[in-house]
């Protein structure tokens, strides 16, 4: 899985808890800014979801919380929780 893979993960999940278009809600977001700037009360709705997929687990911190305001920033903090083979395997 890239740190890609997700983002887009993520904005799919957001799009299908307001039923939203994906690919209409990455224009939005993206319009927003280059991190992606979301609700972090959306992020968190889908928080739980996006953990069990990637199977990784995001510690309660407010960096955790401060993650969870963009897709980008929330991708990242699930990409480094990733076990280094995972994430080594997805960029080669």
């Amino acid at each position: 899985m890239t740190k890609e893979d997700i983002e887009w993960l993520i904005i799919e999940l957001l799009a299908e808890d307001n039923a939203r278009d994906a690919a209409d809600l990455l224009q939005e977001l993206t319009a927003a800014g280059a991190n992606m700037p979301v609700d972090s009360l959306l992020a968190a709705e889908v928080l739980a979801r996006v953990q069990e997929q990637c199977e990784v687990e995001l510690p309660t911190s407010a960096e955790t919380a401060r993650a969870l305001r963009s897709v980008k920033t929330f991708a990242q903090a699930v990409w480094d929780l990733l076990p280094k083979e995972q994430s080594k395997a997805a960029t080669a």
